[in-house]
């Protein structure tokens, strides 16, 4: 059996304009062989049940980078609540300079994302994360993400945002949703992921065929020691499209 896990944002669909619309060729063969197709994103709860009626996709799910799971229509709690999160960012606030989602408001998240006002409100509906807009020094994020540590939460880099959770992670998530797949009772399972930044590196680091979709705006993140790592040549949709399409003909 094939699970297929997939990023979103700059991967499965473009980084301007949310479009999956050059992934259509792999996303049809995938329908054709019965292949799940479980998206993985730092997106919320509400925004992959919106974006998985666009895709026509009924299965599994991860969001909040791994904090948050939908296996066969129930909601599974991975990670720490956002209400923890924020009281710690904001004690924070007085020696790192940087802004939260809830800080920025619909508006400012509508300004960065490009997003439309109804998107902003699903994006704002946070259960376990908290994104932020890195305004610092590069050097202090060490400091900052040292203090995370102590207490006991992360932060890892999407596209845009800089998204703080506990410490479970798209992978962690990953291996959660096979083994429910291998307690079911099905065959030897083959894992592909898609990513494109550096919180997709811990699921790519445990599939089987791992493959970094080139972003338009940034250099791939590095992934040491995978035996079957693939980068794509073009980026986003497209790029996805062609290593999918490349991958399934050799399975």
């Amino acid at each position: 059996m094939i699970l297929i896990f997939s990023d979103l944002d700059a991967t499965l669909l473009d980084h301007n304009s949310y479009s999956f619309a050059e992934a259509l060729p792999a996303l049809q063969l995938i329908r054709q062989r019965n292949i799940p197709l479980i998206l993985s994103s730092s997106k919320t709860y509400e925004e992959m049940i919106v974006i998985k009626k666009e895709l026509n996709n009924n299965d599994p799910f991860i969001y909040e980078n791994g904090s948050g799971v939908c296996f066969d229509n129930e909601k599974i709690n991975l990670g720490v609540s956002n209400i923890i999160i924020k009281k710690l960012l904001h004690d924070l606030k007085k020696q790192f300079t940087f802004t939260s989602f809830s800080e920025l408001g619909l508006d400012g998240v509508q300004k960065i994302t490009g997003l439309d006002n109804e998107a902003c409100q699903r994006a704002c509906q946070r259960e376990y994360t908290e994104p932020i807009v890195w305004n610092d020094d590069e050097e202090r994020k060490t400091i900052f993400n040292q203090i995370l540590s102590d207490h006991k939460l992360i932060s890892a880099q999407g596209g845009r945002f800089l998204t703080i959770s506990g410490h479970q992670n798209k992978g962690d998530a990953l291996l959660w949703i096979k083994n429910k797949y291998e307690n079911k009772g099905q065959d030897k399972i083959i894992t592909i992921g898609l990513g494109d930044s550096e919180n997709d590196i811990k699921m790519l680091e445990r599939v089987d065929r791992a493959v970094i979709v080139r972003h338009p705006e940034k250099p791939p993140p590095q992934i040491n020691g995978h035996a079957s790592l693939l980068t794509t040549d073009e980026i986003g949709p497209r790029g996805w499209n062609k290593a999918i399409l490349n991958i399934l003909d050799t399975l």
